[in-house]
């Protein structure tokens, strides 16, 4: 007996962590949302590009735009412009969107659009950089400015990370006599990121710097230079203003190098102004829209990914465990006693279609007319087929009758009886009479309220919504039933009732 308990409770483990290990692995892994109210942020930006063009010149505008998948998920990209065409290549590293036309005159706008959310977005792959460049040749008070600073960045420096960081801490020095020869009278970041990288190129370090967006609402925004150095791992990312190391999760690489972002052929007076906004979208809206666009989510490996007629159909049946689960702890916990394991089950299925109330009322009645029939059918001394079918004649008539009162009286929940189960009904009225015959009518009402009383929990519970979204999204939680199931086959314990039941026995020990 010892081994059989030790079998099961290893199958209930082995059941509880396949589906916790499920569940964590949707949660951690994929992303999917645990609750289905949940919402994500959407970020929109826009580039509005004008210009004036040249009369009868041809017209050719490049812009960088942001790379794809650099820890965001591009939900629609779109290039809006008016007798232009449009491409978009590779250049550099970077991708370029090319505007171009034969003719146009006047102020022209181009629009470019981003849509991105960080849910279900995949880590960009780490493409290698170079690890060593030529030193620039410097003459004159450039040179010794230069060789003046890197000295003490060289002493309280111990690797590539430390060494960028003491250096954009001394190009920021600005009463510095040596930085100010370098830095001449432009103090802009970008003139001090060209001395930052000047130091570094003295070193024979890498660098490059990169432009970003910061992911915040605003109207007109200017993008954010950073640099940017491989160290032989990953990138590392330098503010060259402030020296904050690592970019912010909040910043969008748009492009990097030292290359302008917009160049104009056949126009002048170009300008770009960004726009960025924020809107919310709900997670599950947001993985349907991924799936529509070939872009992997949680839905392609789910139950969502079935149609939706059939999505529906699971909705309800992942649900019959659950209530399955809590009949079974009120039978062995309570010690509540019910015409069966499922019938409280099947009939809370029912009251999905006739709600609570006229669920009730309706069971209530056609089980009482079931009882007098049958009871009559047992005096006629019939056998139990017989019986059984007379039964279910009856209850179809009585269902049928209700359903055309409801009609005349315009109560929509008459017309829902139909849906009961009949055969349900029939088994509930016969096992009724039989606990009426065997254990008396007070027994027999008991029982009958007891599995009233549980087709209400379980449809109250099955019908939960919250609920309903997680074992539906969530299936592994099946398996965590299943294992409770199992736990509960070898529960031998006292229930609630029997402490009412063996209290005299208590007193009379006193």
């Amino acid at each position: 007996m010892g081994s059989v308990k030790m079998q099961a409770r290893l199958l209930a483990l082995v059941l509880f962590l396949l589906g916790a290990g499920s569940t964590a692995y949707q949660i951690l892994v994929q992303k999917v949302p645990l609750s289905q109210d949940e919402k994500d942020p959407v970020w929109v930006l826009d580039a509005q590009i004008s210009f004036t063009a040249r009369p009868s010149k041809p017209v050719k505008v490049k812009m960088f735009v942001p790379p794809q998948g650099a820890g965001y998920t591009t939900l629609n990209e779109s290039f809006i412009s008016n007798n232009y065409g449009v491409n978009v290549n590779q250049e550099k590293g970077n991708r370029q969107v090319t505007w171009s036309a034969r003719r146009a005159d006047g102020n022209q706008f181009l629009y470019y659009r981003l849509m991105l959310t960080p849910r279900f977005a995949e880590t960009a792959e780490n493409e290698p950089g170079p690890q060593f460049r030529p030193a620039p040749t410097l003459e004159g008070p450039e040179k010794l400015a230069a060789e003046a600073l890197l000295q003490p960045i060289r002493q309280h420096s111990a690797d590539v990370e430390t060494f960028i960081s003491e250096t954009i801490k001394r190009v920021n020095e600005l009463e510095n006599d040596n930085v100010q020869l370098l830095l001449g009278s432009d103090l802009s970041p970008e003139n001090r990121a060209r001395v930052v990288d000047l130091l570094l190129a003295m070193s024979h370090i890498p660098a490059e710097p990169v432009h970003t967006l910061h992911l915040t609402e605003s109207q007109e925004q200017e993008p954010e230079l950073w640099l940017r150095s491989y160290n032989g791992r990953q990138w590392l990312y330098f503010n060259p203003v402030d020296g904050q190391q690592g970019l912010p999760e909040d910043r969008l690489v748009w492009w990097s190098g030292p290359e302008p972002l917009l160049s104009l052929d056949g126009g002048k007076s170009a300008d770009v102004i960004f726009s960025v906004h924020r809107n919310e979208m709900s997670a599950l809206q947001l993985a349907q829209s991924l799936r529509h666009k070939d872009v992997g989510s949680f839905i392609d490996i789910s139950l969502y990914d079935l149609p939706l007629p059939a999505q529906q159909l699971y909705r309800i049946l992942v649900m019959i465990p659950v209530g399955v689960l809590l009949v079974l702890l009120i039978r062995s916990l309570v010690g509540m006693e019910t015409l069966g394991t499922f019938t409280p089950v099947l009939i809370a299925l029912a009251f999905r279609e006739t709600q609570v109330v006229w669920g009730v009322i309706l069971f209530t009645f056609i089980t009482a007319i079931g009882l007098s029939v049958r009871s009559y059918l047992e005096h006629l001394k019939l056998q139990l087929l017989p019986r059984l079918s007379v039964v279910l004649t009856f209850v179809v008539i009585v269902m049928a009758l209700l359903s055309l009162l409801g009609y005349k009286l315009g109560i929509n929940s008459g017309l829902s009886l139909a849906l009961f189960p009949m055969v349900i009904l029939t088994m509930v009225i016969e096992r009724t009479s039989v606990v009426w015959e065997e254990r008396g009518g007070t027994q027999s009402l008991k029982v009958g309220l007891g599995t009233l009383l549980a087709a209400v929990l379980c449809h109250l519970l099955m019908v939960w919504q919250p609920l309903v979204y997680t074992v539906f999204t969530f299936p592994g939680v099946l398996l965590c039933i299943a294992a409770v199931m199992v736990v509960m086959g070898h529960y031998r314990g006292y229930r609630l009732t029997e402490l009412v039941r063996f209290r005299a026995m208590v007193d009379e020990g006193r």
